[in-house]
């Protein structure tokens, strides 16, 4: 069965490169689920390394899917942010993010911490730097893929348990909230692929009866 997936990091990790003209350059990257996860090791970061020169990053969060005209998926981030933190424009926060676009990256946060070596480097060189040492952080690390769900919330009477326990097995989807009143209030998680087939099957199941919210 079809399924949507993205790829991540779940380990935490800090690479770094050689040297470059004296100049030192550590790389950390970060699973990220939000903005706010993101903000929070940044402040780790430069408390971490507060007598660095920069701390350069970029980030992406999020999913989007969606299909070419050939019918092929791409899946795009919902939010990403990037930032050169005092040095020359795009001269590290893109090279950052253009690592982790190139692997596909999704909810991941890439800190690049240098040290001034005492010797410029020029446009070209911090280009150079910061992508290589994003890269190197980026391939150091275990990536992952892991399922694009989504949430679906619907209620149905007692006397349709065992068609609702029957479907969500079918799609392999996950009840993630349940309750019990006049009737059955139920919460699930499910790979974005199968969302809409599994909406369609309980609502010709139970022959309309189980209500979509």
């Amino acid at each position: 069965m079809t399924k949507l997936l993205y790829k991540t990091i779940v380990q935490n990790s800090e690479f770094e490169i050689f040297k470059i003209k004296w100049s030192r350059f550590i790389g950390n990257v970060f699973h990220i689920e939000n903005k706010e996860e993101a903000e929070k090791h940044l402040k780790d970061i430069q408390k971490k390394y507060r007598d660095a020169t920069h701390n350069c990053y970029a980030y992406t969060y999020g999913t989007n899917v969606n299909f070419d005209l050939f019918g092929n998926v791409e899946i795009m981030p919902e939010y990403f942010k990037q930032s050169d933190e005092g040095e020359p424009t795009n001269t590290a926060g893109k090279p950052i993010l253009a690592q982790i676009q190139g692997h596909k990256l999704h909810n991941v946060l890439v800190v690049v911490t240098r040290y001034f070596g005492g010797t410029l480097l020029g446009v070209g060189w911090l280009i150079q730097a910061y992508g290589d040492c994003a890269k190197q952080i980026i391939e150091h690390t275990n990536i992952v893929e892991m399922e694009i769900v989504k949430s679906i919330k619907f209620s149905y009477d007692f006397d349709l348990v065992s068609i609702v326990r029957n479907s969500i097995n079918k799609f392999s989807a996950k009840i993630v909230n349940e309750k019990y009143d006049k009737r059955v209030e139920c919460e699930i998680s499910i790979n974005s692929w199968d969302l809409e087939a599994f909406k369609k099957e309980i609502f010709e199941q139970s022959k309309g009866e189980i209500q979509i919210k």
